[in-house]
C-alpha cells in the first residue's frame, strides 16, 4: 500500500512539471503562403518593423523588428509582390513605394490540457502513450501594414489578427520541436500583403 502511495505522489509530482510557458512569435515566417499572381509594377522598400508589444523591453523590441525587417524583405522578394524590393540607402523613385508593417501581438502560449493530469492518473499514464493531448498551445498574432508613397502618403492599408489552439500530444511534431506561432506569422503576414497589394492602384504614367 506504501509503495503504491509512492508512485501515485511520484507520479502526481512528474506530472505537475508541466506548466505554462509564454513565447513571443518571431518566426521563422518561412516561405509566402500565397505568392502573387501578378507583380505590382512599382519598386518597394521594407521599413523597419513597428513593433508594438508591451511586455516587452526596448532591446527586445529592437532585435525582434531587426529579425522581422529582414524576413519580411526575404518574404516579399520571394512572394513577387511588387516589381523589385531594394533596401535603404537605395533612392525610391517617384512610383516607388514603403511598406510599414507594426505588430501589435505576438503572443504564444503553451499551458497543460485541463484532462492531462487526471486523464493520466486514471489511466495510469495510459492516456500518454495513446496520444492524448499533454498541452494547448495558443497563439494571438495581429499586426497592420501601411504602404506610403516617398512622400509619406498612406496608398493603402489592411489591419488582421489571428487568434488560433490546438492540443498537443506526446507523438506529435509540436511536442518535441516546437517552432510556436510560425505558421501564424506567416499566415498573417501573408493576409496583410494581400489585402493591402489589392487596393493599391497601379501608378499613373505622365501624360506627354
Amino acid at each position: 500500500m506504501l509503495k503504491t502511495l509512492i508512485k501515485i505522489t511520484t507520479l502526481i509530482a512528474t506530472l505537475s512539471l508541466t506548466a505554462c510557458v509564454s513565447y513571443t512569435v518571431t518566426g521563422p515566417i518561412g516561405t509566402p503562403l500565397h505568392p502573387a499572381t501578378a507583380s505590382n509594377p512599382r519598386t518597394a522598400q521594407i521599413a523597419d518593423v513597428v513593433v508594438a508589444i508591451p511586455s516587452a523591453d526596448d532591446a527586445t523590441r529592437t532585435a525582434i523588428s531587426r529579425s522581422l525587417t529582414t524576413q519580411l524583405n526575404q518574404y516579399v522578394k520571394a512572394g513577387g509582390y511588387f516589381k523589385d524590393v531594394t533596401e535603404y540607402p537605395v533612392r525610391l523613385g517617384e512610383n516607388d513605394v514603403v511598406l510599414k508593417f507594426s505588430m501589435t501581438s505576438l503572443q504564444a502560449r503553451r499551458a497543460p490540457h485541463p484532462a492531462y493530469i487526471p486523464g493520466a492518473l486514471l489511466t495510469l499514464t495510459l492516456w500518454i502513450w495513446v496520444n492524448g493531448p499533454i498541452y494547448v498551445d495558443s497563439f494571438d498574432v495581429a499586426g497592420d501594414l501601411v504602404i506610403v508613397d516617398r512622400e509619406g502618403k498612406a496608398l493603402a492599408a489592411a489591419q488582421e489578427q489571428i487568434k488560433f489552439e490546438h492540443n498537443v500530444g506526446l507523438y506529435g511534431r509540436e511536442y518535441w520541436s516546437p517552432v510556436m506561432g510560425a505558421k501564424q506569422l506567416n499566415e498573417l503576414v501573408s493576409n496583410l500583403l494581400q489585402t493591402a497589394t489589392a487596393g493599391l492602384a497601379a501608378p499613373q504614367s505622365k501624360e506627354e
